[in-house]
């Protein structure tokens, strides 16, 4: 049988595999013949992983630390770690969700993942119309500054330190989204694919953050699943994930994945009422 996916003997690296989606997606690369190598702020213990190590977006030395022992070439990188914002103020949830993804993509990725590689990260169907003039405007200087003090002072910047985690989480992954469009055509200089994978609401320790908070927020979550799909399980996601980072998807490249059974489709299309009530034009 022909290995269309192409995994068998690819060094892959996952971030937040200690649970959910990342962990989901590392079983699946295992299966799949890889080298899977784990980094979470909590222990990912999974059979077969080649490794794991700390890692807490939070704090820049510890991306640092964690590079010193992840793989010098990667074949396929998984940046699936990130925060909801319920339990985390502003900055932290921009730093986590945003800073930490783009510094390693910009100090470690650039370098390590290898010729014919790729890279996906998982953002949210929250940062949908990211490309829409007026949404770039508010972050296009926080996606170009140069290193982790310069993109954090951006953010100061916006004055909405205040706002809760929240919202940086959404205006995070709009800015993701952007800086993953992007960086397309750098990294295909190397012949590196760079892709994301936009989930709508996944059973996860998200939903439990929110739910705590806002007990009747389960009805707004199903609402942003297309067609009466029920919320989605985690290994949804990491099969979006496995097909990104797959042979399958060679030609595939700055893209934005949305994965919500066609929501964001029946919403631009006039089926159904915009969610996020924003001008769709």
């Amino acid at each position: 049988m022909k290995d269309y996916l192409g995994y068998a003997g690819k060094v892959c690296v996952v971030t937040g595999a200690s649970s959910g989606m990342g962990r989901a997606l590392a079983d699946m690369l295992i299966d799949c013949g890889a080298e899977v190598w784990t980094a979470s702020r909590g222990e990912a213990d999974i059979s077969g992983q080649a490794g794991w190590v700390r890692l807490d977006q939070v704090s820049r030395g510890s991306i640092d630390e964690a590079f010193t022992s992840l793989p010098e070439r990667i074949d396929c990188f998984f940046g699936v770690a990130g925060v909801s914002g319920v339990k985390n103020d502003y900055i932290d949830t921009f730093t986590i969700d945003f800073v930490a993804n783009k510094y390693l993509l910009d100090t470690y990725l650039a370098k390590r993942v290898v010729p014919g590689g790729s890279i996906t990260f998982v953002t949210s169907t929250a940062g949908v119309r990211w490309a829409k003039e007026e949404l770039i405007d508010e972050y296009r200087d926080i996606v170009e500054a140069d290193g982790w003090d310069a993109t954090i002072e951006a953010i100061h910047e916006l004055d909405m330190d205040d706002a809760g985690g929240n919202m940086a989480y959404m205006l995070a992954k709009r800015a993701m989204n952007f800086l993953v469009a992007s960086k397309a055509a750098e990294f295909a200089e190397r012949d590196v694919r760079i892709n994301a994978v936009l989930p709508c609401s996944t059973g996860s320790r998200f939903m439990t953050e929110f739910y705590e908070v806002m007990p009747s927020a389960k009805k707004q979550f199903e609402q942003s699943v297309g067609n009466g799909k029920p919320i989605a399980d985690p290994s949804v996601m990491g099969k979006a994930c496995l097909y990104l980072g797959s042979e399958l998807a060679e030609y595939v490249s700055g893209h934005c994945l949305v994965v919500d059974w066609g929501l964001e489709a029946a919403t631009l299309s006039g089926q159904v009422m915009d969610m996020l009530g924003m001008e769709l034009t």
